[in-house]
This record gives structure tokens, sequence and C-alpha cells, in this order.
């Protein structure tokens, strides 16, 4: 006989305001007592002073003393009124605080080595009272009964005949299946960002390779284990085909795409690329999209077939420096040589322009108005823009012409007025 059924013999009015009974219900809520006060106070003296790098532990610590202390109580209560009476309420207790620690012990052990992501954090609480929901039916031997009227449910599907349970299984299963996989894939991704010996490029790839394998095998085990039968999984693999041959080309284009340019290195996270009039910083690599960040902030989402068909300016495909020239313009009746002089210097005083090539000044030509001059210098960081830094050069240019007696041509018109009186 099972604690479930003992209890439904033998409940009654007078069996649960049985001294027995009340002094378990008593222990028990001793216990839940301190575990609240102790658990508030954590909260307040501790979690405020904690650094950010220690929250995740000082978090799963304060979720793990809570049970802890419950159990604790509840374990010598046990001891000492087992000595005169009955403790099967405190039994039964004890063993849900055993499932609970061990559930919260697995779901923040997981969260300490992969650091998932919200939407998993989100569902820790959901899932972990959903195992421990199915661990206390289990203890108390209502797991059974219910698995067999689930059973008896069943309804059909073409030729095949399915039951509740069957069905309640399979989205269990893969659900739990799929999780995992994405803890595991995201604990391997983590791990290998960290390898300095990849590029940037052959680790997404491996890291998208490794997740979508994970994910098929996940739940293809989980449907075997359940003792789905898989044959069906041919079919839909035919029926998929066909959908993607005639349906979805464009997608499956951007998804080969995406495997090439990752293979063949022509774009790399954090390139300079000019894709028709968008010019930016490449962020994010999908399998079907490429992200481009403009230098305005407005974030391009470009598919990868675009990449691949279409000429695109990769700036710093080999080298990462970046060219930058300011045209100026001076009178005939100022002196070259001290404009060359002032405009090296205006680039040679800027922190981002490099000194290795270092700038140049080149006489272009001479103009209707003026003599064209041209300012060309290097920065190793284009992403962040070329337009402040080329207002302060121009700036700084401006200062020093006007202090060194230079000038800066405009265009004007003469009329003459040949012979009036005459005309007259």
């Amino acid at each position: 006989m099972n604690k479930f059924e003992f209890i439904k013999n033998n409940f009654s009015l007078d069996f649960m305001l049985s001294m027995p009974t009340l002094w378990q219900f008593l222990a028990i809520f001793l216990a839940l007592s301190l575990s609240f006060f102790t658990n508030k106070f954590i909260k307040n003296y501790v979690v405020g002073t904690t650094k950010d790098n220690w929250k995740i532990a000082t978090d799963g610590l304060i979720r793990i003393i809570s049970p802890i202390i419950i159990l604790v109580i509840l374990f010598f209560s046990k001891i000492y009124l087992d000595t005169f009476q009955s403790t099967l309420f405190l039994h039964i207790a004890i063993s849900l605080v055993n499932a609970l620690i061990v559930i919260r012990l697995g779901v923040y052990f997981i969260r300490y080595l992969t650091k998932p992501r919200p939407w998993i954090r989100a569902l820790e609480n959901t899932i972990a009272t959903l195992v421990w929901f199915i661990v206390a039916l289990y203890l108390f031997g209502l797991l059974s009964p219910i698995r067999d009227s689930l059973a008896q449910i069943q309804f059909s599907f073409g030729d095949n005949t399915f039951s509740l349970l069957l069905a309640l299984q399979v989205i269990f299963g893969s659900a739990l299946a799929v999780l995992f996989a994405v803890t595991i894939g995201q604990f391997i991704e983590n791990r290998l960002m960290k390898v300095d010996q990849l590029d940037m490029n052959a680790k997404v790839m491996l890291n998208k390779i490794l997740k979508i394998t994970l994910y098929v095998v996940a739940v293809v085990i989980a449907l075997s284990s359940i003792g789905l039968d898989l044959t069906f999984l041919s079919i839909f693999g035919g029926a998929f085909g066909v959908g993607l041959a005639f349906g979805m080309q464009k997608i499956a284009s951007n998804y080969v795409c995406g495997f090439i340019i990752l293979l063949d290195k022509s774009i790399h996270i954090g390139d300079i690329l000019m894709v028709g009039e968008h010019y930016g910083v490449v962020t994010l690599i999908r399998s079907r999209y490429t992200v481009l960040r403009k230098l305005d902030g407005i974030e391009v989402i470009i598919p990868n077939e675009t990449l691949i068909s279409e000429n695109i300016i990769n700036h710093t495909l080999s080298d990462r420096k970046s060219r930058i020239s300011i045209d100026v313009q001076i009178s005939y009746k100022s002196s070259v040589d001290k404009a060359f002089e002032i405009m090296l210097n205006a680039a040679k005083n800027e922190s981002r322009v490099l000194n290795d090539p270092e700038p140049t000044v080149f006489l272009m030509k001479f103009a209707d108005s003026g003599i064209d001059l041209m300012l060309s210098f290097y920065i190793l960081d284009p992403e962040e823009g070329s337009w402040g830094l080329k207002s302060d050069i121009y700036r700084e240019i401006w200062d020093e012409f006007q202090k060194g007696g230079i000038e800066i041509p405009y265009p004007y018109r003469t009329v003459e007025i040949i012979n009036s009186e005459k005309d007259k």
C-alpha cells in the first residue's frame, strides 16, 4: 500500500485533527516560517551588496538555502517524533523537499555553466515546478492511475491510432530534448568562442552545424525512447524536400549562401561593406541573412544570396586601414608650401590618423578659381565614421590658413559695360 492509499483509507476528521498529525503539521509550519524569514533576511542584506559577477551564484544559493533549512528542521523533527508516533506526513514532506533541492541544483548548475538566453531563464521556474509536480505525483502513487487514464483516451490520425498519453509524451519529451540540446549548444558556443586558433567565421559555422546536429539528434532520441515509430520521418522528409524545391527556393538559397560566406571567408564580422547604397559594419552573420549596421546606427538586414550574387565592396577584406581624402582649394596668391605644411600638421594632430602610412598632400591641378590640393591619410577604425574627423581637420586647416594668410578663393563674376555712351 502506497502513501496515498494509506492516507485515503485512513482519512477522516479525527485522523487529521489527531495529535500525531497536528505535531507533524506544526513541524512543517515551523520549517516553512523559518525558511521564509531566513530567505527574506538574505535577500535584504546579502544580495544588495553582492557584485555583479556573483549574482548567479548568490541567487542560486538563496534558492537552495531555503529548502535546506526546511529539510534540516523536518529531519530532526522526524527523528524526535519517530520515538512515539507515526511520521508519514513528515516522510512525504522530506521526499518532496529532497526532490526540490535536486531540481534547483540542476537548474542553477546548468545556468552557471552555460549562461543561457533570457527565454530559457524565464522558463526555468515553470520547468522546475512541472518536474517537481510530476515527482510529487509519483511519491503519492498518483502517477500510474493518471497515466492509465490518459492511455485510455485514444484518437485516430489516418490509419494510425494514438493515445492522449503518447501525444503528451511526444510533446513533453521533445520539449525536454530541445531544451537539453539548447543548453548543451549554449555551453559549446561559450567554449568555442574562446578558442583563439579559429577565426570568427569558423567559430560561427561550427557552432551552427553543432546546434543543428544536436537538435536533430535530441528529437530523434526522444521520440525513439518514447517508442514512437519513426518511419513517418521519411515521409515528412520527402514532402519537405518537394516543398523546399518548389516553394522555398529563395530560403534554401540564402541558407546555402550563408554557409558559403562562412567557408570562403570573404566576409567577416567587423568588416566594412558597401552593399548597394548601404555602407556599414557587419555585426552579425546568420544562416539566412547578414546584419549591416550603418554609421548612423540603422541596421540593415541583407539576404545572404545578395552578398553572393552581387558586387560587394569590402573595405577591410585584407587590410582594415581605410583611406580618407580631404580636398582644399587655395588662391593663386597663396603659398603652396605653407598650405602643404598646415594641412599635414592638421592631420598629424588627430589621434585617429595613422603615422604609417603617413599623411600626404598632393597638388591635384590648377583650376579656374585656384589651386586644388588633396590631403590623404589612413585610419584604423572606419566603423567609427569619418565625418567628425574630417570636420575637425577642416576646422584646424581653416584656423591655420587665416593665421598664415592663405586665401581660399570663391567664384565671382565681373560685368563690363563697353561704349555705353556711344550706343546711346
